[in-house]
């Protein structure tokens, strides 16, 4: 598919984001497609419902928990935070991976991982 049909939002994780795809009802650049605008929609939706995202070292676990390089490198955590009312809810995806040195800052995976956890919270 030419990403000149999708919106830029679109286009970033239709290049960035993983995707799945049932091989029944759909073809594969079908599905990655899909995902590309179920992302961008979530993220959208994130911003309107003024849903907010924090990163920091998750000091639970490193790279040593799946890989034998030494010395190990940092994991981070990112905890999504939305206020309903007067409650404040939140919810957290730890050990993510950025690579030895890596940052989520720059990082085109930081947009993926909070559109993700957009999705599965907002819906």
């Amino acid at each position: 598919m030419k990403t000149s049909k999708l919106t830029s939002d679109q286009a970033f994780f239709y290049e960035h984001a993983g995707w799945s795809y049932d091989p029944e009802t759909e073809t594969s650049e079908q599905g990655k497609v899909r995902v590309a605008k179920l992302l961008a929609k979530a993220e959208q939706l994130a911003k309107k419902r003024l849903v907010h995202f924090d990163w920091t070292i998750d000091r639970e676990a490193d790279s040593s928990d799946f890989s034998e390089k030494r010395p190990a490198w940092d994991l981070w955590i990112c905890t999504l935070h939305h206020e309903k009312g007067t409650k404040l809810n939140t919810m957290s995806l730890c050990g993510i991976d950025f690579g030895r040195n890596g940052t989520p800052w720059g990082n085109p995976y930081m947009r993926v991982v909070e559109a993700e956890m957009a999705y599965e919270y907002l819906g």
